[in-house]
């Protein structure tokens, strides 16, 4: 830890300075901008990750406790994270399916365009509707994906094929596997938000 940076803790911890809460906060903004970094594949704007791990940022500060012997780097870095993660996941709830133990399947059903229209009051058609409508969303936005990131979307949430068995029908890793479908999901959520 920098000498300056020690004084700036001791100065906020002890006395409340809010000039070096401040300064801490900026002398650490560049270390928020490279964890923000890791996160810019997933379709969100980097400044707004930026500004999300900044949120993360200044909760580090105003949490950490010098007394406890390590830096404010490694006490911020796990806070930032958490919140950029913490960012990403609430963003990206509408396309996520529940995992659950594994006994239950996604089953996507298609509503037929030629039956009679319903009444604006039965509840049921008008759940139908908005799947059908939910259903339209996804297949324009599986469209745009490459033909392999299709294909891994639609075994592992249509066929609820797992990352390994869809790894070994492709010849690929898992590991790969689990990259392509984080990346499709990134493109769908930002397909879908343009929609």
């Amino acid at each position: 830890m920098a000498a300056g940076e020690h004084e700036l803790l001791q100065a906020w911890h002890d006395g409340g300075d809010r000039e070096a809460r401040r300064q801490l906060i900026e002398m650490n903004l560049p270390l928020v901008r490279a964890l923000a970094q890791r996160f810019a594949y997933s379709g969100e704007q980097l400044e707004d990750l930026t500004q999300v791990g900044a949120l993360g940022l200044i909760k580090a500060v105003d949490r950490y406790d010098p007394t406890r012997g390590s830096s404010l780097r490694a006490y911020a870095v796990p806070t930032v994270l958490g919140e950029l993660r913490r960012h990403l996941r609430d963003r990206a709830r509408p396309l996520r399916v529940p995992r659950g133990d594994g006994h239950e399947q996604v089953v996507v059903q298609s509503v037929s365009l030629d039956a009679e229209a319903p009444s604006a009051r039965d509840p049921l058609a008008e759940q139908r509707l908005e799947l059908g409508e939910e259903r339209a969303l996804l297949e324009a936005g599986l469209r745009t994906l490459p033909r392999r990131q299709r294909r891994i979307v639609q075994l592992h949430y249509f066929d609820n094929v797992s990352q390994r068995g869809i790894a070994s029908q492709l010849g690929l890793s898992q590991v790969h596997v689990s990259r392509l479908l984080h990346d499709s999901l990134g493109k769908l959520r930002q397909q879908i938000g343009r929609t």
